[in-house]
């Protein structure tokens, strides 16, 4: 099940809701415990400078090689959705506490 913390690839389909889809990593905010997640994405385009207006709400993963990620990484606070756990198909690693209060003071929930 998962759990606040954890990392994990999802699908992003194409089209719809089956067939060819790309894995896109996220991490779980909160486990709704009725079949959803928040989640919130991961992302690996550092912001640009001068920073966009989505620029400037990515916020740097500091540890990302240990929490399984294979490119230095950033989190899009701006970027938060509920999604189906079916969707979260393979966990790659779990943020330490230290950081994930980190990116939820920076995460904009309003």
């Amino acid at each position: 099940m998962p759990d606040s913390k954890d990392i994990y690839l999802v699908r992003i389909y194409y089209k719809g809701q089956s067939g060819t889809f790309k894995s896109r990593p996220v991490l779980i905010l909160n486990n709704l415990d009725n079949g959803w997640v928040t989640i919130v994405e991961i992302t690996s385009v550092p912001p640009k400078h001068p920073p966009s207006h989505y620029d400037k709400f990515k916020e740097p993963i500091t540890k990302w090689a240990r929490y399984g990620l294979t490119n230095p990484s950033f989190i899009k606070c701006k970027n938060i959705h509920n999604i189906e756990i079916s969707r979260l198909f393979q966990k790659i690693g779990i943020m330490d506490d230290d950081e994930f209060i980190n990116i939820i003071e920076k995460i904009d929930l309003h």
